[in-house]
């Protein structure tokens, strides 16, 4: 038999079961509008910020770049003759003195030259003071006086010639320096021209090359500073000046030669104050050089906390607006950034007078309302 409940308890039921849907209801809004309510407060809350002026100043521009450390002057030695190498006195490394001997070839073929040149002068010569004697006293004629003259001077030539050659056959040190590269051993067969040493003088001191691109040649010139650092010697600088600017850029390379010639003689020119020992270098040594340009220009300062998304030269920044309560988003272009002071300069951006936002950036957008921190010496102060 089936129940029928009476009329007061079905509207009982009907009543709990309304007010059950809707509290479920009411929690879903109430939800929702608590998920949505910090949006709407972000929006409308104003960010604390901090600002900082854009400076103008007139500044150097650092210029970086990697090169090699090098001789001054570094020669490949070589004779103009050829023939068989008889004697090499010195090693890969060692050094040489001015005018030390470091090779020299066999003179048996040399030799016999030379004397044959030195005989055929002296019979010229004792040919010519006969003619001259005949032609004093007229027996010879004024052409046989003057043929004799020619024969000895070209006697005279030939054997110049042949003793240069010989002298020519011996590689002697140019000036004090060291061996580079050793390139031949005795007994080789050498043709004229070939080198046979690589030679580093070390009167003409120590240089870096390094190439640079075609915007920051054209700002360098000789005589100005540079600082040189060598992977060799970690932490220690070397002070350098600009000796050399090429002209010309290199083929296939689109750089241009720049000689950054080291100051190791002067008085702190290791960058220690002249404490620690001279430093042992040797050619090819990797290094890298910061070269500072006389050549000033005038650039736009601000803190490096101000930069918001950069990407390469391009980033932006917050400005507060002229009604002092607004961020404004504005694109700027990156010159460099100065490691010194931690500031970067803008070739492009806003100018001198502005204000830049530096903290509370990562929670702007354009547009946003904003309270501006300002610091005192009594504390942090607030105005809107």
């Amino acid at each position: 038999m089936v129940r029928v409940p009476s009329p007061a308890l079905s509207a009982a039921v009907l009543s709990g079961l309304a007010v059950l849907f809707m509290g479920v209801l009411l929690s879903g809004c109430s939800g929702q509008a608590s998920a949505a309510s910090p949006s709407a407060v972000s929006g409308d809350t104003p960010v604390r910020v901090r600002l900082a002026p854009v400076v103008v100043e007139e500044v150097t521009r650092p210029i970086r770049a990697s090169g090699a450390l090098a001789g001054k002057q570094e020669v490949r030695l070589s004779t103009k003759v050829g023939g068989v190498v008889q004697t090499v006195a010195i090693d890969e490394g060692q050094k040489a003195r001015r005018g030390q001997v470091l090779a020299a070839l066999d003179l048996s073929e040399i030799g016999p030259q030379v004397a044959q040149a030195r005989e055929a002068r002296e019979k010229a010569a004792r040919d010519l003071e006969r003619v001259k004697k005949l032609h004093a006293d007229q027996v010879a004629t004024l052409a046989q006086l003057q043929d004799a003259t020619t024969g000895y001077e070209v006697a005279d030539a030939a054997w110049r010639a042949a003793s240069f050659n010989q002298r020519q056959a011996t590689v002697v040190a140019p000036s004090d320096g060291r061996i580079l590269k050793r390139m031949v051993e005795p007994g080789e067969v050498v043709s004229p021209g070939q080198p046979l040493f690589l030679f580093a003088s070390t009167e003409g001191g120590w240089v870096v090359r390094v190439g640079l691109a075609d915007r920051d040649v054209v700002r360098v010139k000789e005589g100005d500073a540079a600082e040189v650092t060598l992977d060799a010697y970690p932490g220690r600088a070397f002070r350098a000046r600009v000796s050399e600017v090429a002209s010309a850029a290199t083929p296939g390379v689109g750089t241009a030669e720049v000689e950054l010639a080291l100051e190791l003689g002067r008085p702190g020119g290791d960058g220690q104050g002249g404490s620690e020992a001279p430093p042992r270098l040797l050619s090819g040594l990797s290094a890298k050089a910061v070269v500072t340009p006389s050549e000033r220009q005038s650039v736009r300062l601000v803190p490096v906390e101000a930069l918001l998304e950069g990407d390469g030269e391009v980033a932006s920044v917050f400005t507060l607006a002229e009604d002092g309560r607004t961020a404004r988003r504005q694109r700027v272009r990156v010159a460099f950034l100065s490691a010194g002071d931690g500031r970067a300069a803008l070739s492009e951006g806003p100018g001198a007078g502005a204000r830049v936002i530096t903290e509370g950036v990562a929670f702007l957008r354009d547009g946003q309302s904003v309270t501006v921190v300002e610091a005192s010496s009594g504390g942090a102060t607030s105005r809107r």
